[in-house]
């Protein structure tokens, strides 16, 4: 598993940095941590395809089930700032005319806190309300979080 986490964090740190502005899938993507921040779950769900899956990838290598239904309600519970999760990095590997995958590496702060990092994916459709996330995926890295942004960056 630190082996897939490794290989994770060099794959988005060897990327070519895009020098154009972000494009309309990773716009999504960066709306829906600006809602998570304001602790607005209607601002998140507005993101997210109805019964979209959130999932995440365990150390083991087992696949814990999850609901973006499930994540924008605890939304609902905090208080803006509480929870800030900071994407960075953010690339969109694949794009065609209705299809969109878009890696995020994260460090997350709850309450100032710093409580983890690692990688997200979401799989983005162009429906007829725009883009919308219709699958997200996570895999913690398990290190020092605290230099994780700083060794995915490449510093």
């Amino acid at each position: 598993m630190k082996i897939f986490v490794l290989v994770c964090a060099m794959l988005v740190t060897s990327l070519p940095v895009q020098a154009q502005e972000q494009g309309p899938a990773e716009a999504v993507v960066h709306a829906l941590f600006e809602a998570m921040r304001a602790g607005d779950g209607a601002a998140a769900r507005a993101l997210v395809k109805a019964g979209a899956p959130l999932e995440r990838l365990q150390a083991d290598g087992t696949v814990k089930a999850g609901s973006f239904e499930k994540w924008t309600a605890w939304i609902d519970e905090q208080a803006p700032g509480d929870a800030d999760e900071q994407i960075f990095a953010v690339k969109t590997f694949h794009s065609t005319a209705g299809l969109a995958t878009v890696a995020a590496p994260f460090v997350i702060y709850y309450k100032g806190d710093l409580v983890g990092c690692g990688v997200n994916q979401f799989s983005l459709a162009l429906t007829s309300d725009g883009w919308r996330i219709i699958h997200g995926i996570d895999v913690p890295y398990v290190g020092d979080c605290a230099s994780y942004r700083d060794m995915v960056e490449g510093e």
